[in-house]
């Protein structure tokens, strides 16, 4: 059972490399660019302000393709570079579910935002986009993975 909670956000900027992925070449892209993106961060002496994420927007009905944005959030003022790009994470009000467990089964909790989002009278309000908060290199052990599933929202008028 996920417990969703509603979440102001705050807008965050961001260093990230976008990709269209097909669902097989996920976790390579994902550490490709979490790596290029750290190491830009180390280079140019910036600091990061969180975990890293990833935003899925799917590219067909079957989920089968992705366009990703995966980096990490940073203080104001970062600039990218040639693969590297600047983007930031929207702020606004966000429905909020922390999944314990794999990466693949994710499903149910992206099913309790929808329905959390809508017994509210609400609808989604663009892409969510996940923290990880768990390195499976350092944390090899999926059962105890900890990521956390933002959505923002917008309340329906009445």
């Amino acid at each position: 059972m996920y417990q969703v909670v509603s979440r102001e956000m705050v807008e965050q900027p961001t260093l990230t490399m976008m990709g269209k992925v097909p669902v097989a070449e996920i976790p390579a892209f994902l550490g490709k660019a979490y790596s290029a993106v750290s190491q830009h961060v180390t280079r140019s002496g910036l600091a990061f302000a969180g975990a890293p994420f990833a935003r899925y927007r799917p590219l067909d009905d079957a989920f089968a393709e992705f366009e990703i944005e995966a980096g990490f959030p940073v203080l104001s003022g970062a600039e990218g570079s040639r693969e590297v790009a600047e983007s930031t994470l929207p702020g606004g009000v966000a429905a909020v579910v922390t999944h314990v467990g794999p990466y693949d089964q994710m499903k149910p909790a992206y099913e309790a935002i929808e329905a959390w989002i809508i017994e509210h009278d609400g609808q989604p309000d663009g892409p969510a986009w996940e923290v990880y908060y768990s390195d499976p290199s350092v944390q090899p052990n999926p059962a105890t993975w900890r990521t956390e599933i933002i959505q923002p929202y917008k309340v329906f008028s009445s």
